[in-house]
């Protein structure tokens, strides 16, 4: 080889060298920046104990918004908004709780209580725990933008849940 092509080679060699350190600390520190970010976002839980749904991944929610489409839709309307069965999107759920845990489990066992205002089938059996927890993500990220658009009232913002009990004497 060529003294010129060692010289180039020896030069890379030394400038890798110095800025391997430096480029792998700066995606070292950009990550750990972005990284709390990430966490904090947009995800959706009804409290501390709640199951979390992922809120902020579009690639979810759509996922969820299509199987709803598909699953849900002819009864809950178009977007969860209500029809035949009662809104979804509405910040509350009447019938079994208003948890992610809840609508959870609401939607794999399904409603037999007519006395609750209806039946609703059972999904446990025909969707996979994946596509119950994008349908979820789906409805609280449709319920976060109705909100937001003025559509509904916050439910989260009501104390209306908050058990009051009568003063004794």
């Amino acid at each position: 080889m060529s003294s010129s092509v060692m010289s180039w080679y020896g030069w890379f060699g030394l400038v890798r060298r110095a800025l391997t350190p430096v480029v792998l600390g700066l995606l070292l520190g950009a990550g750990l920046t972005l990284l709390p970010v990430r966490q904090a976002a947009a995800q959706h839980k009804a409290n501390e104990n709640d199951m979390e749904v992922p809120t902020n991944n579009p690639q979810i929610v759509e996922q969820g918004r299509a199987k709803f489409a598909q699953r849900c839709s002819f009864c809950h309307g178009g977007d969860g908004h209500g029809g035949k069965g009662p809104c979804l999107s509405c910040g509350k759920f009447h019938y079994t709780g208003n948890t992610n845990a809840e609508i959870y489990a609401t939607i794999a066992a399904g409603v037999s209580n007519r006395a609750l205002g209806g039946t609703m089938g059972a999904f446990g059996t025909t969707m996979s725990m994946e596509e119950i927890v994008s349908v979820i993500a789906f409805l609280r990220w449709e319920e976060k933008r109705r909100i937001a658009a003025g559509e509904i009232p916050d439910p989260y913002a009501e104390q209306s849940d908050v058990p009051v009990f009568p003063k004794s004497n």
